[in-house]
């Protein structure tokens, strides 16, 4: 019993020794591949890491900061943004006038970008800004229209005589005098619609051609036109060709503000006259027209009347 003890013994020692042993090999092999390790290499590129992730910190928290102190101006911002559109929408609209001075043709645009051109004495109403589901205007005398294209808001000229002329992006001429018995419409390019206000007859141009309308809105004359001729003035021309001295004076009455009456209009009514003018006065114009014609022209200078005002020149054509 005592030998099978002892041998037990030395067994159990042997075990011991050899795992012993093998636990210092292991460490021995951490140890030298611990040796291998590029500890430079390793802490430069843990370095890297962390400074990557300290930037990345940084930056969302700068973004955040900036975030939150931007946000409040911009809410400020687009409130007050509102309050003001909702107060300009709520505001009336300003009517403007613009009327051109005797002897000038007066070019302008309107806030939709549309382009007017107005002829000697002539009146336009328009809106400081167009609302509504059309942009309207007035007219009193001759003007010119260039549209600015919108399919969707018609652009319509009112005149004194009721007569109203539509388009939604066009070149057109109007002519709408308080003392003449007819408007007259005339179409460059595009299309446009002629009616009265208050009745639903509808007449459609094509470029080219000029409609006379009454006060009650019946067509008159219905002719094709010489364009060039009939917008002339708009370049500050004055165009006769083969005009009855009729016409001739009215015209010219209107563009230099004076008045002039025919002595014989019976027998004067017979002639008629051609000619361009574009820089020539008055008294240039009359000349020119003695020349041409048996007559003779009296210009009576402007007098004082009794509130202090001058009455217009007045000239009488007379044959002779």
């Amino acid at each position: 019993m005592e030998k099978q003890k002892m041998e037990f013994s030395d067994n159990t020692g042997v075990t011991e020794g050899r795992d012993e042993s093998q636990r210092v090999f292991d460490l021995w092999n951490r140890l030298e591949e611990q040796k291998k390790i590029d500890v430079d290499k390793h802490w430069k590129s843990l370095s890297t890491r962390m400074a990557h992730e300290r930037f990345q910190t940084r930056f969302w928290y700068w973004v955040r900061t900036s975030a939150a102190i931007l946000l409040l101006p911009l809410l400020i911002g687009t409130g007050i943004l509102f309050w003001q559109w909702d107060r300009l929408k709520n505001q009336p609209v300003e009517q403007l006038e613009v009327m051109s001075a005797y002897g000038v043709v007066a070019r302008m645009t309107l806030p939709d970008g549309s382009e007017v051109w107005l002829n000697s004495g002539s009146l336009l109403k328009y809106p400081q800004r167009f609302t509504g589901e059309k942009r309207c205007v007035f007219l009193e005398g001759q003007g010119y229209f260039k549209v600015q294209s919108d399919s969707v808001h018609p652009f319509d000229v009112y005149t004194s005589k009721g007569i109203v002329i539509s388009a939604h992006g066009t070149e057109f001429d109007v002519q709408a005098y308080a003392d003449d018995s007819c408007t007259v419409a005339t179409l460059a390019t595009g299309v446009i619609k002629v009616s009265r206000r208050d009745m639903e007859s509808v007449r459609t141009l094509k470029p080219g051609e000029q409609l006379l309308c009454d006060r009650q809105g019946r067509q008159i004359e219905l002719r094709n036109v010489d364009l060039a001729m009939a917008t002339a003035w708009k370049d500050g021309k004055i165009v006769f060709n083969r005009t009855p001295m009729e016409k001739v004076v009215k015209q010219l009455s209107r563009h230099f503000n004076v008045d002039i009456h025919l002595e014989n209009e019976e027998e004067l009514r017979g002639y008629s006259y051609s000619g361009t003018f574009i820089t020539e006065g008055i008294s240039e114009i009359l000349s020119l027209l003695e020349q041409s014609a048996p007559i003779r022209c009296e210009v009576q200078q402007p007098v004082r009347l009794a509130d202090g005002s001058y009455s217009k020149k007045k000239i009488l054509i007379r044959l002779r």
